[in-house]
Order: C-alpha cells, then sequence, then structure tokens
C-alpha cells in the first residue's frame, strides 16, 4: 500500500514538473477578429506572446493583403503568481481596416524571445460589401457598466476635428505665410492618414519638417477642451496677385473611445477651402531684384591691394527673413571701363523652419582691372520691400576703391656690345703676332687701320645680337609651376605675365591681330581662372602655357 501510493505521488510530482514545464515554454498567438467583415468595417489584429518578453520593437505585421493600419499598437500585460509558480502575458493590439471586396490576409509575424525568433502562420480572411457589423441599438443602461459610479451613466461624446491654421488672409505679393495643419480631438488618437493631402496652387511651398515627438497643446473651443496636435506645416509664398484658394484638405482619423468597453473607430474630416487675398506691390524703384521681407544688403570687396592681372572679387550679400529662395541676383552692380567682368557666383544658406524663411544669400563677381592705378568702383542703390510698412527700403552700396600696382620686372642683364669678343681679339692678335714675325718690313712701313674698323665693326655686330637674344628671352621667360599649384593659381600666374609684357610691349607693335590673340588667351585664361565649381583643367592650363609661349616668342 505505501509503494502504490509512493508511485501516485511520483507520477503526480511528473506530471506537475512537465506542465510547470510547458507553461514556461514561450509562446505566440495570433487572432483576427471578426474574421468576416464588410468594406466599412473594422478588425482587430491580437498578437500575445506568453512565457517571454520581446526583444527589440513591439511586433508588427507587415506582409498585409487587402488590409491597411489605422491604429495602434496599443500594448495589454497580465502577470500572475499561483503556487509559486509566476506567468506573464503580453498582447499587442493592431485596427485594421480592409481596402476592397475580396479575401484579405495577415502574413507571417517574426517575433525574437529569449533569443530565439518564431514566426506565426497566416490568418486569413474575407472582405464583403457594405458592413456586416450588428447594428447597436441604444442600451438601457451605460455601455460602461462602471459610468453609474462616476458621473451617472453619463457617456462622454468623443469629438475630432480638422483644422488649417492661417495667420492672415490679406498679404502683399512675394510675402511669406506659415500654415498649419492641426488635427484637435477630446480622445486619444490611434492613427492618422492623409486621403487628400495639401496641395497649393499658385504658390510657393516647402514643408517644415516636424519633429519626431510631438506633444499637444490645450485649448478651448465653445467651452470644450481639446488636444491640438500639429499634422502638418508648410510656409507659402503667393506667386501671383488677386485671389489665391487653398484647396481643402481630408484625412482618416482612427481615434480611441473613453470606455473600455467601446471599440476604437475611424473617421474621416476635412478643412474648408481658404481664400486669401494678394495685394500687388507698388512699382518698384530701380535697383529692386524681388526682396520682400525685412532683409538687408551688405557689400565689401576684396583684395584691396592688387597686382595687375590680379583679380578683385566684389561679394553683396542679403540677410534676413523674407523669400529669399525667390530673390534674383543684384539687378545693378558697379561698371568698370577698364575692366573684365564675368557673370556672379552664388552662395546660400537659407533655412526654411516654423518661424519663416531665413538666411543669407550671397552674390560674388570678379572684376579683373586692365591698367595700373586706383580703380574706382561707383556706388549703386538696391531696394527691398518691407511688407509691414509696405513701401521699398532702398540702400546704396558704395564706392569701392582698390589700389592696382604692375607686375615685379626682373632686371635687364646689361647689353656687351662694345666690347670686342674674347675669342675674335684672341684672333686678332695672333694675325697680329703672326703678321709682325713673318713681315717686318710691313710693320715698318705704318699700321693697317682698316683692319682694326672692320673688326670692331664685327664686335659692335655681335654684342647686339647677343643683347637682343639675351632681352628676349628675359620678356619670354615664365615662372615654373609650384609643387601642388591648382591649375586656378596657375592660370593667374600666366595671366600676370601677359599682362606685364603687354604693358612693356610698345604701342607701334600693338597690332589689330596681335590684340585680337591676346583677348582670346586672356578669355581663356579667365575661364580657367573663374570656372564653375572650380573644374580639373590641369590638361587646358598646360596647353594654355604653350600659347603663352608662343605668343610672347612670335611678337
Amino acid at each position: 500500500m505505501r509503494n502504490a501510493v509512493g508511485s501516485c505521488v511520483g507520477v503526480i510530482g511528473a506530471m506537475l514538473i512537465a506542465v510547470i514545464a510547458a507553461a514556461s515554454q514561450p509562446a505566440v498567438q495570433v487572432r483576427l477578429q471578426p474574421r468576416r467583415l464588410g468594406v466599412r468595417d473594422l478588425t482587430r489584429l491580437s498578437i500575445t506572446i506568453t512565457g517571454g518578453s520581446v526583444q527589440g520593437p513591439a511586433p508588427r505585421p507587415s506582409h498585409l493583403k487587402n488590409l491597411q493600419i489605422v491604429g495602434g499598437p496599443s500594448t495589454s500585460q497580465e502577470f500572475s503568481w499561483v503556487n509559486g509558480v509566476s506567468s506573464s502575458r503580453v498582447t499587442y493590439s493592431y485596427v485594421l481596416q480592409p481596402l476592397k471586396i475580396g479575401p484579405a490576409e495577415v502574413g507571417p509575424i517574426r517575433v525574437t524571445i529569449g533569443g530565439k525568433t518564431m514566426t506565426t502562420a497566416p490568418v486569413s480572411a474575407v472582405v464583403v460589401a457594405g458592413s456586416v457589423a450588428p447594428a447597436r441599438p441604444r442600451p438601457a443602461i451605460p455601455a460602461n457598466p462602471f459610468d453609474q459610479f462616476f458621473g451617472g451613466g453619463v457617456t462622454r461624446q468623443v469629438r475630432v476635428g480638422l483644422r488649417l491654421i492661417l495667420p492672415r488672409l490679406k498679404v502683399y505679393q512675394g510675402q511669406g505665410v506659415p500654415v498649419t495643419f492641426v488635427l484637435e480631438s477630446t480622445a486619444g488618437i490611434d492613427g492618422f492618414q492623409w486621403s487628400t493631402p495639401p496641395t497649393f496652387p499658385g504658390w510657393w511651398a516647402q514643408q517644415v519638417k516636424l519633429p519626431n515627438q510631438v506633444s499637444p497643446s490645450i485649448v478651448q473651443r465653445n467651452g470644450v477642451e481639446y488636444r491640438q496636435y500639429p499634422v502638418a506645416r508648410y510656409v507659402l509664398v503667393p506667386l501671383k496677385t488677386g485671389t489665391v484658394r487653398i484647396p481643402p484638405v481630408t484625412a482618416r482619423i482612427g481615434i480611441r473611445s473613453y470606455s473600455l468597453f467601446q471599440p476604437s473607430q475611424v473617421v474621416e474630416r476635412s478643412t474648408p477651402a481658404a481664400t486669401v487675398t494678394i495685394v500687388p506691390r507698388p512699382p518698384a524703384p530701380a535697383g529692386y531684384s524681388g526682396a520682400v521681407g525685412t532683409l538687408t544688403y551688405r557689400a565689401a570687396v576684396s583684395p584691396r591691394k592688387v597686382q595687375l592681372g590680379g583679380s578683385v572679387m566684389l561679394s553683396i550679400e542679403l540677410k534676413g527673413r523674407g523669400n529669399l529662395p525667390l530673390v534674383e541676383a543684384p539687378a545693378a552692380w558697379p561698371s568698370c571701363a577698364t575692366c573684365e567682368t564675368f557673370p556672379p557666383e552664388e552662395t546660400s544658406k537659407v533655412k526654411v523652419d516654423a518661424t519663416g524663411i531665413h538666411g543669407t544669400r550671397t552674390w560674388t563677381r570678379a572684376y579683373i582691372p586692365r591698367q595700373w592705378g586706383t580703380l574706382h568702383l561707383p556706388a549703386i542703390r538696391l531696394a527691398v520691400f518691407n511688407p509691414d510698412g509696405g513701401r521699398y527700403v532702398s540702400q546704396v552700396l558704395g564706392p569701392f576703391t582698390v589700389e592696382v600696382v604692375p607686375p615685379p620686372r626682373t632686371p635687364a642683364p646689361r647689353p656687351t656690345s662694345q666690347a670686342v669678343p674674347a675669342q675674335e681679339a684672341h684672333a686678332l692678335s695672333a694675325q697680329h703676332s703672326t703678321r709682325s714675325q713673318t713681315a717686318p718690313s710691313s710693320r715698318r712701313a705704318g699700321f693697317n687701320w682698316m683692319w682694326l674698323f672692320i673688326a670692331l665693326g664685327f664686335g659692335v655686330a655681335a654684342g647686339l645680337v647677343i643683347a637682343v637674344i639675351v632681352m628676349r628671352s628675359w620678356h619670354v621667360r615664365i615662372p615654373r609651376a609650384r609643387a601642388g599649384q591648382t591649375p586656378a593659381d596657375r592660370a593667374r600666374q600666366l595671366q600676370a605675365v601677359v599682362e606685364g609684357w603687354w604693358a612693356a610691349l610698345p604701342e607701334r607693335k600693338r597690332t589689330e591681330d596681335l590684340t585680337e590673340r591676346v583677348a582670346v588667351l586672356r578669355r581663356e585664361l579667365e575661364a580657367v581662372r573663374f570656372a564653375p565649381g572650380r573644374a580639373d583643367h590641369s590638361q587646358t592650363v598646360l596647353e594654355l602655357e604653350a600659347k603663352v609661349r608662343a605668343l610672347l616668342r612670335g611678337a
């Protein structure tokens, strides 16, 4: 008898250990309720995990067929301790909406629990026309049985709306307007999706990125307290005058009810169309390039001292708040009859945020003087339209002065045309010695001055030839390229050589053909110096160096 009782106890203990071990194994269960629904109904997907905790983010259905997520996930947890054994259960719930009539499916869901990855089986559903959800008659008692203890059985109504916040309905042409679409609700929000997204015909529009975490603000409207969430924000600039319309937008919103016994629901809300009056600006003064806002021009020139052939950079900066992306380059620039000029290059640092458009835009233009001395760049007048005062504000920039110095020259070697070459002097001495030894009678007769004058003539000619060769080689000499020198710097160096040679060339040698060749070479060198983006022109600058050598040697 005692042995039989011991055997029974052992069997029961083994069974309890097996049950506990089975209960401790993690498991995943997926449920879709209901699985037959109308195209206008909603269904709830529940992912229940027992015996462990999920590693990483909440499991999310990624393979949906004829279904879309409109709410969730919402999370519920259960924890129990029975007879010394603990158990836990976590449920993630999503609200799904069908897209069309036909079969639907939730594909396999992968969940990692305790280092082990588990994959669930797919769950299918059927979507039919209309709605198959039973109509809920108004209950005689509150939907939430606990309402009789809180509020005397009165069920609160969920209110939700979509609004467009527009700070002004009348603006000037080119004036920026920040607009915000907000969602207002008295309950929690499970999902938001545009049905008709915002469009802005007749406007320049730039969307402003919202922060990842949006905190609602509390607003009072008709005695009801709403939580207000920004869902989209833009900065608009009107492109034409007259009446400009902002079309309505529509969104589908998933909202949570106040009661645990009432399911979540999806509603559709729209904003009415908004109409804005765009006032034309007064006639623009000279120097206006389309700037509207609290903007200011500034100008600077650098360097203040430059060698002939170098470049002078004049920068005009527009800074402040306004329609910076739509402003054109300044319409007026200082004129210079003795300079070569190039189209301006632009750099921008413009930011668009909730406060509007602000930052800087800078245009830089190159002037290359063709003669040394003091370079005078006259003053210019630029204008900005200030919408706050409804008038133009003009600014005078300049005048500017730059000192242009001639390029440094290398001293020319002294000509040796009057000295008799050493070889010729030695030959004459040897000839004279020979004559003195072989013909003493002729020396006694008298000295032959004719040969002396002939020798002196040859010496003078040879000296002149040597001097010309030395001078020409000095003019043609081009400095060697430095290690690591950029093509733009080498082009500047070559152009300084050309400018110095041209300045020293007599007027009688400046033929029409030579002048045209120099002008073409200047343009090619300056194209390398001021190439957009400073592209690689290594081969081009080598070819230009050969052209410079050919020009200087052949002129």
